[in-house]
């Protein structure tokens, strides 16, 4: 793993201190850490840490419909103070990823494939609700937002947004029981059969359509496709306008994976969305990964495009290319970021669990990309009692 004084190596790399060869990251970059402990407060202040996140658990934050747990509420309190004194800034994490049962219980408030299939899987940060199609989840969720705000204050460095798997903004996974090409918008709702669809949203417009089976010039598939990344796009412009209502500050929203890169949403679409390109093998279609038209549509300044796959495997693409299809991720989304006008800033988190190799290929990346602020994950990986010597650290940048 890696020792709490690498990363203050990080922050001195980040900050053009280290490595004057490489391009100058921002002047204003910060170092967080995710999952942090009351206990590493002091520590991590004095490693020149400055940022941690404080990820709530909805489901204990609220265990039954309206009522909030006091007992979780004065713990937050006093996870607050200890990170506060050591003059740490905190980050919240509204904790969507983990929404509590009786919410999964309302009608429709799973997310269904067109293969039938309910959305259901118990593992932690993956068991969602239906977001995206259902209003009364929706408000369910507006409800938490504004409890948290009420109890914990509005002293926040940031809020993260995604409302997906992990807190990300994506659908579920594209297999699901055994089965592939899962699109997650067949529950009732979504298809129209039933109310209660969000505002400004509207029905599938080819309910008898799904994916795979042919129509004259592949319009099903398109009309498909474009009403399933809008709808995605709602949920995501609906977060960042629901916080607004209660927070001005700056808001993280959660990119994940690879992203839909240019000319592939017409290759799948060529294909009757029959899962046979390689994004859509991939998931990053039927997951709705298509960045370029989210990051494009915000009209907030203070939104920060935010990327979770800082440490992406450098074989799999090449950052030099003019191909924007063979950029990592984080390079694809910074260019993104700095294509909106005005530009927005960007965020970034390593996988976890890399050690000492993602720790260099981040301090690279963040540099090389001039990302504002880098969240490493995970704050216990810098108190283990075996790390890696900073002497290797610096041995890995230099190669």
């Amino acid at each position: 793993m890696i020792r709490l004084s690498q990363l203050l190596a990080l922050s001195s790399i980040a900050l053009g201190l280290l490595l004057p060869a490489l391009p100058a990251a921002p002047e204003s970059v910060r170092i967080g850490v995710l999952q942090p402990k009351p206990s590493y407060a002091q520590p991590l202040a004095d490693a020149g840490v400055s940022l941690v996140v404080l990820s709530i658990s909805w489901e204990n934050f609220e265990p039954s419909t309206g009522t909030t747990n006091p007992a979780y509420i004065r713990q937050l309190h006093s996870d607050l103070a200890a990170y506060r004194h050591a003059g740490l800034h905190v980050v919240l994490d509204p904790g969507i990823q983990y929404p509590p049962e009786w919410l999964r219980q309302l009608p429709d408030a799973r997310y269904q494939n067109q293969y039938g299939d309910l959305y259901i899987d118990h593992a932690s940060g993956k068991n969602i609700a239906n977001t995206v199609f259902n209003a009364a989840v929706r408000t369910r969720y507006a409800a938490h937002l504004a409890a948290l705000f009420r109890e914990l204050g509005t002293d926040w460095a940031a809020v993260r947004l995604g409302g997906g798997w992990y807190g990300e903004l994506n659908y579920p996974d594209a297999t699901f029981a055994k089965k592939n090409n899962c699109y997650w918008a067949f529950d009732p709702i979504a298809q129209g059969t039933k109310p209660g669809l969000p505002a400004g949203m509207t029905a599938c417009p080819v309910p008898n359509w799904k994916p795979g089976k042919t129509s004259p010039d592949h319009t099903s598939a398109r009309r498909f496709l474009d009403w399933y990344l809008a709808s995605l796009q709602n949920y995501h412009d609906w977060q960042i306008t629901t916080v607004r209502q209660l927070y001005s500050g700056p808001l993280h929203m959660m990119y994940p994976s690879w992203g839909i890169r240019p000319g592939q949403l017409e290759a799948a679409i060529i294909g009757d969305l029959g899962g046979t390109t390689s994004p859509e093998k991939n998931g990053e279609i039927q997951r709705g990964f298509d960045f370029a038209r989210f990051i494009a549509g915000v009209r907030d300044p203070q939104v920060w495009v935010h990327c979770t796959w800082l440490d992406s495997n450098p074989a799999w693409s090449d950052d030099t290319s003019p191909d924007p299809v063979r950029w990592s991720p984080p390079k694809f989304l910074a260019h993104l970021a700095r294509l909106h006008s005005p530009a927005l800033n960007v965020s970034a988190e390593n996988t976890g669990g890399g050690g000492l190799p993602a720790l260099a290929l981040s301090a690279r990346r963040i540099q090389e990309l001039k990302i504002n602020t880098l969240f490493w994950a995970f704050a216990p990986d810098l108190f283990d009692d075996h790390p890696p010597e900073l002497k290797d650290l610096a041995t890995s940048l230099q190669k």
